[in-house]
């Protein structure tokens, strides 16, 4: 799995400066989210503030989702989480990744 990691922050911080396309598919749902990636940061397992928290992949940026009317809002804060638990990926090339997680199904572009 720790491969697997290092394959996604690779990726990811070959994509700082630029927006990206992520489609998250969790529990029959898709949401659609453009972001601009300024900086990719780490949260570990043990957080000392709440440790119930898991480990998460955590974009710095900003961007936009597609909501249930198709209408486009800002996402919440500054930062996109990508927990850690059980990641594997799928496929990826210079211009697409996806990877599933205990959680989700991520396709990004």
């Amino acid at each position: 799995m720790e491969k697997s990691i290092e394959d996604l922050k690779q990726w990811l911080e070959g994509k700082v400066g630029q927006t990206v396309k992520i489609e998250k598919e969790e529990n029959e749902d898709t949401d659609i989210v453009h972001f601009e990636i300024r900086e990719i940061g780490e949260r570990s397992q043990d957080n000392p503030v709440d440790d119930y928290l898991e480990r998460a992949l955590l974009l710095y940026g900003s961007g936009s989702i597609l909501n249930a009317d198709g209408e486009k809002v800002p996402v919440p804060g500054d930062s996109y989480e990508i927990v850690l638990n059980d990641l594997q990926i799928h496929s990826h090339d210079e211009n697409s990744l996806k990877i599933q997680n205990d959680r989700a199904t991520y396709m990004f572009g």
